[in-house]
């Protein structure tokens, strides 16, 4: 009876690791595309600490051609670009309460070659925290990822 109550807290115990680990990060949707496609992204960032959410940072895939940005009211972006001009990154500054999500659109289009886009996001927190979900799949904090397929063979 000992063993079967210690086999369901462990189980219960996984569960709950597993679900919060899974909640609580920085997310890139679709999770799939096309290469060579034109997509919009979507950034969802979930707050689930007990402080605010005041500003998120982000490196796109150095492969991937960001150009155009979603307005979101009471946010502003700051647009990091490399020496040729090309975007690279963004800095969204506005606030995020405890609990709620926001989301954030990129427009952008897929390189022609390649299986993954990996994106790096550092969530910082009105209390000085910061959170880099910049990691290997499967990490406490891995990057979020979207998976390349080819085009579709035209008829």
């Amino acid at each position: 009876m000992v063993t079967r109550d210690l086999s369901k807290i462990s189980m219960l115990a996984a569960a709950w690791l597993i679900g919060s680990v899974a909640v609580a990060h920085i997310r890139i949707f679709p999770a799939e595309s096309v290469r060579g496609a034109r997509e919009k992204y979507t950034m969802r960032v979930p707050n689930e600490k007990q402080v605010p959410t005041i500003r998120i940072e982000g490196q796109f895939p150095s492969e991937l051609k960001i150009y155009d940005f979603e307005f979101k009211p009471g946010w502003k972006v700051d647009i990091n670009r490399d020496a040729q001009g090309r975007i690279v990154g963004a800095t969204w500054s506005g606030t995020i309460a405890p609990y709620e999500f926001v989301e954030f659109g990129m427009l952008g289009i897929n390189p022609q070659q390649g299986d993954t886009l990996v994106w790096k996001f550092v969530q910082y927190y009105a209390d000085g925290n910061k959170e880099e979900f910049t990691g290997p799949v499967g990490s406490f904090y891995p990057a979020p990822t979207v998976a390349l397929k080819p085009a579709p063979a035209a008829h």
